[in-house]
Formats: structure tokens, C-alpha cells, sequence
């Protein structure tokens, strides 16, 4: 795969991403109304969740794109990062 179509398909999938991500606060949305409007709390507490769950994985989402273009900007700076958290692990696991 060419350097070109990398970034183009990096962002066609952060795009099919967010979709995904305003399609699900969308239906959280129209769930916790039905269950407002049935008097279910039920239904209330599944649309709040479905609604949070979206928006955390939108801003994941974000953050991981961040990430990756750090990482693709500073290479370095990326294995470093990862070297101190595999260091980090490696000392708290390996404490008795």
C-alpha cells in the first residue's frame, strides 16, 4: 500500500467511526425519550448508557487519532513512551 492511500484510509475510517459513534447517541437519545415517555426507567438508564458509551468512544477515538499522528510525526518519542510504560508494567508486576 502506497504512502498516499494510508492517511485516505485512516480518515475514511475515523469518518465511518464517528458516524457509527452519532448513530448510537442518536438512538440512546430516541430510547431514553421512549422510556420518558412510557414512564420506564428502564429504557431511560439503557438510552443514558447507550449515550455515554458513544460519546466515550468518539473521544477514544479522538485520542487515538491524536496518538498516531504524534507517533507518526516523533517516532522516537513514540518508542520511548511505549519502552517507559513496558517499564512501568515490568516493575508493578513484578513486585511481590
Amino acid at each position: 500500500m502506497s504512502e498516499i492511500t494510508k492517511p485516505n484510509n485512516e480518515a475514511i475510517g475515523d469518518a465511518v467511526d464517528k458516524a457509527k459513534n452519532k448513530t448510537e447517541q442518536f438512538a440512546g437519545a430516541a430510547q431514553k425519550k421512549f422510556g420518558e415517555a412510557i414512564d420506564s426507567p428502564e429504557h431511560e438508564a439503557k438510552g443514558a448508557a447507550r449515550q455515554a458509551t458513544a460519546r466515550v468512544s468518539e473521544a477514544l477515538n479522538d485520542a487515538a487519532a491524536g496518538v498516531r499522528e504524534q507517533v507518526r510525526e516523533n517516532p522516537l518519542i513514540g518508542l520511548a513512551a511505549i519502552g517507559t510504560i513496558g517499564l512501568l508494567l515490568g516493575f508493578i508486576l513484578g513486585r511481590k
